[in-house]
């Protein structure tokens, strides 16, 4: 049974990351060396994670010395164990449920002679490295962080004599196991209630969608304040030391261990209260796993009425298609329509702050010609709205069922444009709630509102053809949840990059003289965006009636 999860876990990890590494998906391809699109993932992944790091031991620095200063340095590993614990759990929870018990081949594994409970300890333990991966970009800069504050800070160099070294290793070995096990057992309780309620919810997927931006905006919230938080963290560490040592005695015994390196048993208690809890919901899932995964909820039957039977055009009918499939997928919502959020979160700032930007802009810009508003307000919408990758995972979606689409007698184009004019539809409620929201606050003409919401929509629609594109030439059939497509696809990653610079490019060239240049006139800013749009649209329409057709007949 142990080589059997071995090597579940090393199948679910191995593929995933070679899936996103692998650039001719689906294509006859040399094995050896490394594509264009293997190194730009590399490079992506690698970026990303320095900048966290760097980010996470910036904040370990300033706060630790603080506590140097305080001397409460014991505390400084029991806050990392919270941190990272809950940056590890917000990382996970939205994929654990369908990570568990959503998989396409949950039943072809329960199918073969292979123990439910070995597919279970499979998936918590791929659950368990993803956590592990979450928890080590704020625990690793954070040991470095610990030991430089040790070294370097005039007031705990003297307790810095009196530390054990090889008891700090240790309890910090420790603390990097542990951590990703407490984050994967809390993941798997809310994947598991989600589980459980969800078969009773008839629209179980409004229900995750609307959780889901709920936690969105809470996450984004502390975003933005998480200057002030940190301020709050650092002016009243004392007083928070004196409540950790007196209500959470559990913590400051791990503290003491973690500090110190002596006190080995003051790690007990955490370690075991983690393992004990992970076993639990390891042994409580167990029993219900295989009702999870087969069971199926009994839908309420329909009375037919009869109706006039109503005639609609094919191209209304696709488009029509993919918004019922857009929003029928929760995670495909939560994901790729994080551009519709941004833009209402722009739209509140204009109703909240527009006064300022009226007053500030002039002085800003004195020799700025026309409404410099209007090209400011439409380039950020436009930009937020490249964020809306619905497009570039929508032909690997199709999946297995891609032959029932390429069955029918239908010209690949219109399936495209079907696919493509989903992105400005899914984008035209937080383009419509910040235009109005400019014309009420900011000093613009009838001419500057209708740009306000024609550029977005353009930018959109770019965007919306280039993921189809880009899709066509990166697809991937073999996923086995639809977050995998949705999210860790090389389409997705290469869309969002492509589509950003290229939508930032007509704003730089439009803006730049009409910030600077008196006699640059509004007119020839709009002309330039609109015509700029209008030209790559009709390229990528160019593209796909010609060289989409041929890739599309031989998927």
């Amino acid at each position: 049974m142990v080589k059997t999860i071995f090597d579940l876990v090393k199948i679910k990890i191995t593929g995933g990351i070679s899936s996103m590494l692998s650039f001719m998906r689906g294509r006859e391809t040399k094995k050896t060396g490394f594509s264009f699109g293997t190194a730009l993932i590399l490079a992506i992944v690698i970026i990303a994670f320095l900048f966290m790091m760097v980010f996470s031991f910036g904040i370990a620095m300033a706060v630790g010395f603080q506590m140097a200063m305080q001397r409460c340095m014991w505390l400084f590993y029991p806050l990392a164990f919270i941190v990272s614990t809950v940056f590890a759990f917000v990382g996970t929870v939205f994929a654990a449920h369908s990570y568990l018990f959503e998989a396409e081949d949950n039943e072809l594994l329960l199918s073969m002679p292979i123990k439910p409970s070995a597919v279970l300890i499979s998936r918590m333990l791929s659950l368990y490295v993803l956590n592990l991966v979450y928890s080590t970009l704020i625990l690793f800069p954070v040991g470095i962080a610990h030991r430089l504050i040790l070294i370097y800070s005039r007031y705990s160099r003297a307790d810095h004599y009196g530390i054990n070294n090889f008891g700090v290793i240790l309890t910090y070995l420790i603390t990097l196991l542990f951590v990703p096990a407490l984050a994967t057992a809390l993941s798997c309780i809310i994947g598991y209630i989600i589980g459980r309620v969800s078969k009773k919810i008839p629209n179980k997927g409004l229900l995750t969608v609307v959780i889901g931006f709920s936690a969105i905006a809470v996450l984004a919230v502390t975003g933005l304040n998480l200057g002030p938080i940190i301020s709050a963290l650092i002016n009243y560490i004392d007083s928070i030391a004196i409540s950790v040592k007196q209500y959470l005695p559990l913590l400051y015994r791990y503290g003491i261990s973690s500090h110190s390196g002596k006190a080995m048993w003051g790690v007990l208690p955490i370690m075991t209260l983690i393992t004990a809890l992970t076993l639990f919901v390891y042994k409580y899932m167990s029993l219900n796993f295989l009702k999870l995964v087969t069971k199926r909820t009994a839908e309420k039957k329909k009375k037919y009425k009869s109706k006039p039977m109503q005639r609609t055009g094919v191209q209304y009918a696709l488009i029509k298609k993919e918004i019922g499939y857009f929003f029928s997928i929760p995670a495909y919502v939560m994901n790729a329509g994080m551009s519709t959020i941004m833009a209402a979160f722009l739209g509140i700032s204009i109703l909240l702050r527009g006064d300022v930007i009226n007053e500030y802009l002039p002085v800003l810009f004195p020799d700025a010609s026309g409404s410099l508003t209007a090209l400011l307000v439409g380039s950020s919408l436009a930009l937020c709205c490249t964020l809306n990758d619905v497009t570039a995972p929508s032909i690997s979606l199709e999946g297995k069922t891609l032959w029932l689409l390429k069955s029918t007698p239908l010209d690949p184009v219109k399936i495209f444009l079907g696919k493509a004019v989903l992105s400005p539809v899914v984008s035209l409620p937080g383009v419509l709630f910040t235009s109005i929201a400019a014309a009420l606050k900011l000093n613009m003409g009838v001419a500057d509102v209708l740009f306000v919401i024609f550029i977005p929509l353009l930018a959109c629609l770019f965007s919306g053809f280039l993921g189809v594109c880009i899709n066509l030439r990166i697809p991937r059939f073999d996923w086995s949840t639809e977050i995998t497509v949705i999210k860790q696809s090389l389409s997705v990653i290469i869309t969002l990059l492509v589509s950003m610079f290229f939508t930032s490019i007509p704003f730089v060239l439009a803006i730049v003289p009409a910030a600077y240049l008196e006699r640059f006139s509004t007119t020839m800013s709009y002309g330039i965006c609109i015509i700029y749009f209008v030209l790559i649209i009709a390229l990528e329409i160019f593209y796909l009636c010609t060289d989409g057709r041929k890739i599309w007949n031989r998927l």
